[in-house]
């Protein structure tokens, strides 16, 4: 915007529903990497057993027990995953605290209304999908 230059109360509303969208997409990237993280981690610890020297391997693959080495690489793998995932996590929290004064409190309610069954997603609806994006924040 041009120095002086006013914003409409259109505008306004445009960048309101802007700031939303981001926000919600935020929120899905922090649970997506949270989910991903947790998933590899455990995946990892479940191959962890299977490698001790008391544990037996009991996977297969195309009929066959995997062997030693193949669950080795297979872990290191997945390790690197679920570093990946709890890395990113991590940086999403931190960013819907700084950019979006998120608290901690606010970012354990995201996760457990997921894991509650509310489903985190951009709110679109029909108007948005016929109008433009000015018409729908004005409904």
């Amino acid at each position: 915007m041009s120095k002086g230059k006013k914003i409409t109360e259109t505008e306004r509303k445009e960048i309101a529903f802007g700031v939303r969208l981001q926000l919600i997409r935020r929120k899905n990237d922090y649970i997506k990497n949270l989910i991903n993280g947790r998933y590899f981690l455990a995946r990892c610890n479940s191959i962890a057993e299977q490698l001790h020297p008391k544990g037996k391997i009991e996977e297969k693959l195309d009929g066959r027990l995997k062997t030693r080495e193949y669950l080795l690489s297979e872990y290191a793998l997945v390790k690197m995953q679920a570093i990946v995932g709890m890395r990113g996590a991590h940086f999403a929290k931190k960013d819907l605290i700084k950019d979006f004064n998120l608290t901690e409190k606010e970012i354990e309610d995201i996760e457990d209304d997921y894991y509650n069954g509310k489903i985190i997603r951009e709110d679109y609806d029909e108007s948005y999908k016929k109008r433009t994006k000015a018409e729908f924040v004005n409904t």
